[in-house]
């Protein structure tokens, strides 16, 4: 009884303390004075913006820095630091004109101190360095912008397609956001004939460069038909790993996947490995995509990183190499990002998911039959999946 006499009067003992604790507060008076003005002030330009510096005021009352700047067409903008820092960023800027930014510092009393005006030249913005650097080719379905964002800055590059022919008609087609310091954008589905492209590079803020214009004719190419394809199955082809992961899974049309792909058998067949595809009809490949079980895109194990792709008219039974014909080489699948196996951002996946593009160069024949080899996965083992395998060319 006394212990528990005891509990009781400490759980009331701390519950008051708590209560007082919570109940107080330090505030300081909003009738005190604006603390002062910021000195030794110094802005070092970046490409768009620049970066402030200063000496903050050994004042109790000082909680923060204050930036106001006029910054893109007319739009004022603030960006603030707090008691902490002796920093700001400023950001947006679309030329390489002086600009004057206002400096406040502000109290805990919500009061401002005189401002410090302070002028500043930016760098060049990093959008006319990307457009700079901007190739554009065609390629098989489309076209392929290769750009250079050396400052890694978040950039839109927007493609917009002349659907009258008349070069003065453009409508918006597709936008790439990236902050990668270098890649390649593909937009596919155009048809072989002249076509007028217009591309802009433009930021978060709403800066956008002067269009750069061009004409290209997409190489000529068809999505092969699935409807004939087959198992070709020569005895020394990969088994499947159970019946409900069958080589049929990879022309489905099911894609992105986390049950629906087919899986080859784990122990039975050390690497390397290979399956043996019928197209029912004679076909010269452009490229093909590859598609990943589904939420497993670059965490996976087990796709193929090195693989090989043959093909022939007039495949020997048995299986063996000598009635086939090496065709090309395939590595590892392109990642946005650029980041280690098991790392990936959201452009990582959403890349993936539309599917993996791996392109023919220089194919000089078609074939009915078509071999893929596997040497090697991310896992290192002998086991593969893969949900579908779509395919492009033209019938020979």
């Amino acid at each position: 009884m006394k212990k528990n006499l005891i509990y009781i009067c400490v759980c009331f003992l701390l519950m008051a303390i708590s209560c007082q604790e919570e109940g107080r507060e330090d505030l300081i008076s909003k009738s005190g004075e604006a603390p002062g003005v910021i000195n030794n002030i110094n802005i070092t330009p970046t490409p768009g913006g620049g970066i402030v510096t200063y000496d903050v005021p050994d004042e109790d009352n000082f909680l923060y820095v204050k930036a106001v700047y006029e910054a893109p067409k007319g739009e004022i903008r603030e960006a603030k630091s707090s008691k902490y820092a002796n920093e700001i960023v400023l950001e947006c800027f679309g030329d390489t004109e002086p600009h004057n930014v206002k400096l406040y510092s502000v109290g805990r009393n919500t009061k401002e101190s005189e401002f410090v005006e302070k002028s500043f030249t930016p760098l060049e913005a990093s959008i006319y360095n990307v457009a700079a650097s901007l190739d554009i080719n065609a390629v098989f379905g489309g076209i392929e912008v290769l750009y250079e964002n050396n400052d890694e800055a978040n950039v839109i590059i927007e493609v917009m397609v002349d659907t009258i022919g008349t070069a003065k008609e453009y409508v918006p087609y597709d936008k790439y956001y990236t902050k990668l310091n270098s890649g390649r954008w593909v937009l596919r589905g155009f048809e072989s004939v002249e076509t007028n492209f217009a591309i802009t590079v433009s930021d978060p803020c709403g800066n956008t460069t002067e269009t750069i214009k061009t004409t290209l004719t997409p190489l000529f190419e068809i999505e092969i038909p699935k409807d004939d394809f087959a198992d070709l199955r020569l005895p020394n082809d990969s088994r499947s790993l159970r019946s409900k992961n069958p080589i049929t899974h990879l022309w489905d049309g099911v894609i992105n996947s986390n049950s629906n792909f087919w899986a080859s058998d784990q122990n039975q067949d050390p690497m390397p490995k290979w399956i043996s595809l019928d197209f029912g009809k004679k076909y010269k490949l452009s490229r093909l995509k590859l598609w990943f079980r589904g939420d497993g895109e670059y965490t996976d194990g087990n796709y193929p990183t090195d693989w090989e792709v043959y093909g022939s008219n007039d495949p020997n039974p048995d299986g063996s190499w000598d009635s086939w014909t090496y065709l090309h080489h395939f590595g590892e699948p392109y990642k946005p990002s650029g980041l280690p196996h098991k790392q990936r951002t959201q452009e990582d996946i959403d890349y993936a998911r539309q599917g993996i593009d791996y392109e023919f160069i220089d194919i000089p024949d078609g074939y009915r039959y078509y071999r893929i080899k596997f040497n090697e996965t991310t896992g290192k083992g002998a086991f593969i999946i893969i949900t579908e395998m779509t395919y492009w060319g033209k019938e020979e």
